[in-house]
């Protein structure tokens, strides 16, 4: 198969994990032995003038054997969605013009979240004839949903009506996202995640048990919705009874600081470490270091981080709350309700108990048939082979 992918926000140099997953999954689909080009419009808004003066990005570059063609779009509008939309769009059309990629003969187009990745991807499918495909991801539709203008909500329910085949991460999500779809036909595929990386090693001795979570603090809104108040709160209980543990906090970005300020007002600034922003080689090197990850998001489309702990044998503590539904199982980690304080720090408490049931080849082997390279490589290529064989 030759895949064209869009991408709704995408890795920079600054920002070298942006969208990490939609590159692991193009990753995947190379592997297995498609063709994939990526095609990026990047843009930037009034307030961001200084990074589209200074945006040092390739234009163009072949990555692993993957091409990769992006551009920097000027948008005074971008502080609203409307603004955003067409500039996007307009600039994944100039790209495709611009790289003669007509002459490539793309078989899908695989646009990753709706807005507005979907949307650029449904006007290029207009333009060239090719089918395009939507994987979901965004929180937006669970959190944010009060942001989608009507008239916004007309052009996401036409990208995803018109679309050959929708994709969500998690069956939970699917029934979200169904309101936007008349048929009934979402597909459920998760996230890739590289098994050859993240993957058991022999652990350094330490003392006490390691707990490690990773996520962005860029906004408060961020520490907020993947827990971070929660989860030092519960922390407080726990390490009064187990001083010698310690949990590190993996991740950079402005709102940093607020979380080191709730570890003071909680009184565990000793036990707390907080790791910064990491690369990929250091998320593994944590994962592998850890004995247990703990996230407690208020929502999860899917959660990767959960899979790549589970990927170097880790048990994790995850919130019931849409994505962890479908892959944490006694057998791999604890599943506690979500906002809850007092069930995390049972939950820090019980699988601290019950460590030494867990194995660490069992917990690989759950996550690793479903969301492995090749798994989800597979998948794709059955749904891809299905949208070009109905010729839609």
């Amino acid at each position: 198969m030759n895949v064209l992918i869009i991408p709704a926000f995408f890795r920079t140099k600054g920002r070298p994990t942006n969208g990490s997953f939609f590159w692991d999954q193009a990753l995947a689909l190379k592997r297995a032995g498609n063709q994939v080009t990526i095609l990026y419009s990047d843009t930037y808004s009034v307030k961001c003038i200084a990074e589209y003066v200074f945006y040092a990005e390739e234009q163009s570059e072949e990555c692993e054997g993957i091409k990769i063609h992006r551009m920097k779009i000027f948008c005074p509008l971008k502080h609203g969605m409307e603004g955003h939309r067409e500039a996007f769009a307009k600039g994944i059309r100039r790209l495709y013009e611009k790289h003669g990629l007509e002459s490539e003969r793309f078989d899908v187009i695989h646009a990753h979240c709706c807005v507005w990745a979907g949307y650029a991807a449904m006007r290029l499918s207009e333009q060239t004839g090719i089918p395009y495909v939507i994987t979901e991801h965004a929180t937006l539709f669970e959190l944010h949903k009060d942001q989608i203008s009507r008239s916004n909500e007309r052009y996401i329910k036409q990208a995803f009506e018109h679309a050959a085949k929708v994709i969500c991460v998690s069956r939970a999500f699917a029934k979200l996202i169904s309101e936007y779809r008349t048929s009934n036909d979402i597909e459920v595929i998760g996230n890739v995640v590289d098994f050859d990386r993240f993957k058991p090693c022999e652990q350094k001795p330490h003392q006490g048990m390691r707990f490690l979570t990773i996520c962005h603090m860029n906004t408060r809104d961020q520490l907020l919705k993947k827990g971070m108040d929660i989860l030092l709160e519960a922390w407080r209980d726990y390490s009064v009874k187990d001083p010698a543990a310690k949990l590190i906090i993996g991740g950079g970005g402005h709102a940093m600081q607020k979380a080191v300020e709730w570890s003071r007002k909680f009184g565990v600034e000793q036990t707390v470490e907080f790791a910064g922003q990491l690369s990929r080689e250091q998320v593994v090197e944590q994962m592998q270091a850890c004995d247990v990850f703990v996230l407690p998001s208020r929502y999860e489309t899917f959660g990767v981080v959960y899979i790549e702990a589970m990927a170097c044998g880790k048990p994790v503590i995850a919130v019931a709350n849409g994505g962890p539904d479908d892959f944490v199982t006694g057998e791999n980690g604890i599943l506690i309700s979500a906002d809850d304080v007092e069930s995390l720090k049972c939950a820090l408490r019980q699988i601290c108990g019950q460590y030494e049931s867990y194995d660490v080849n069992t917990i690989r082997q759950c996550v690793q048939n479903e969301f492995s390279t090749l798994a989800i490589a597979k998948q794709l290529d059955q749904l891809y082979r299905e949208v070009v064989g109905k010729g839609f």
